[in-house]
């Protein structure tokens, strides 16, 4: 949620940074400024700058990588106070026109208009609201000129309106991406959403050099569990194990619904000694509950990005698919030999079983005749 919410601000600061650079090349035509050769003026000097940040904030250098990935609204902020300061050079320039001061007034008028469409916080709506309001106190004590726009009576009226905006947009976007993230069956993020999070993770741990796991975990028999009680059945267990799994790892673990019956589980920072721990810890009291007194078991294969030389994500998937399927296998040998440990029945177990309930049949029958 973060990370969508982190795009569509910085999405929305570049849209306002084209409508300031437009605004900015497009107004000397309209109030004269090029006509009066105000070329050496304060308000022509801030108008440059007001550019400048713009383009800064279009070419993503307006602030570091870094400090975009803490506070996404940053570039909003420049573009934001670099437009009040020009407000205020601009109405103390004996030169300033007042179709000069309306353009300014439309600029900021914009600004407003452009939070409202961003996913803010109500503290980061505040901060982005605190320009305007220096702006409005010093006009209210100095009379600043805002030319045919009265832009305190609009702003005073606009950016309530605005804040509450955002706030909306930040409810419409934790909505759409709960929508898209979360499995509604299991409680589990969804494959998409899980695909998009390991490449992030994975990234981070490669930067960190950090260990970095992935589980991948497959129920096992649930074909015939729906086979044999239904359907809807079948979506009571998937969803009790979906509960289970999200709720016995940390919250920096994902517990991802990779599709069906199959569960991909994301540990970051654990090695596969430490994970394969976790995950025996997580097995042992089975999944869910069935009918027969059993509970759900699993298979599960581990792939660690050190331990294992990976450098893709996708291949760690891979690597630990594999491996679940190695373990299954042995468990199939094993249920051969152990007659059904871990409450699951063999295939050769099950022909068995109807071998001679059939010899049952035909000697009953012998003996009737």
């Amino acid at each position: 949620m973060h990370l969508r919410r982190k795009e569509s601000i910085q999405i929305s600061a570049r849209f306002a940074a084209v409508f300031v650079l437009v605004l900015m090349l497009a107004v000397p035509f309209w109030d004269g400024t090029l006509a009066v050769e105000m070329w050496s003026s304060q308000t022509f000097v801030l108008r440059l700058l007001v550019a400048g940040v713009a383009i800064a904030v279009l070419a993503n250098r307006a602030v570091s990588a870094r400090w975009r990935r803490h506070f996404p609204y940053l570039p909003m902020l420049m573009l934001i106070f670099a437009a009040s300061l020009l407000c205020v050079f601009a109405a103390n320039d004996p030169r300033a026109t007042d179709q000069m001061h309306s353009a300014h007034s439309f600029l900021l008028i914009g600004l407003v208009m452009m939070i409202a469409i961003m996913p803010l916080t109500l503290a980061e709506a505040g901060l982005l609201a605190v320009p305007f309001l220096a702006l409005l106190a010093i006009s209210a004590q100095s009379g600043l000129e805002t030319g045919f726009v009265p832009f305190e009576m609009l702003l005073a009226f606009l950016l309530p309106l605005a804040m509450v905006s955002s706030l909306v947009q930040l409810y419409r976007t934790i909505a759409a991406v709960h929508e898209i993230a979360i499995d509604p069956l299991t409680g589990c993020y969804t494959r998409a959403f899980g695909m998009e999070m390991i490449r992030v993770s994975f990234d981070a741990a490669q930067r960190k050099n950090a260990p970095y796991t992935v589980a991948f975990v497959d129920l096992d028999d649930f074909k015939q569990i729906n086979d044999r009680y239904g359907h809807d059945y079948g979506d009571r267990i998937l969803g009790e194990v979906g509960n289970n799994l999200v709720h016995r790892f940390r919250r920096s673990d994902l517990v991802v619904r990779w599709g069906g019956e199959e569960f991909l589980i994301l540990l970051p920072e654990l090695d596969r000694a430490r994970a394969a721990e976790v995950l025996d810890r997580v097995m042992l009291p089975g999944l869910a509950k069935l009918e027969d007194g059993q509970v759900q078991k699993a298979s599960v294969g581990l792939s660690e990005r050190i331990e294992d030389a990976i450098a893709l994500p996708h291949n760690l998937i891979d690597l630990a698919d594999q491996r679940m399927y190695d373990a299954k296998k042995r468990r199939d040998r094993e249920d051969l030999v152990e007659q059904g440990y871990l409450g699951r029945r063999s295939a050769v177990q099950a022909l068995a079983s109807q071998s001679a309930a059939a010899g049952n049949t035909q000697s009953a029958d012998h003996s009737i005749n």
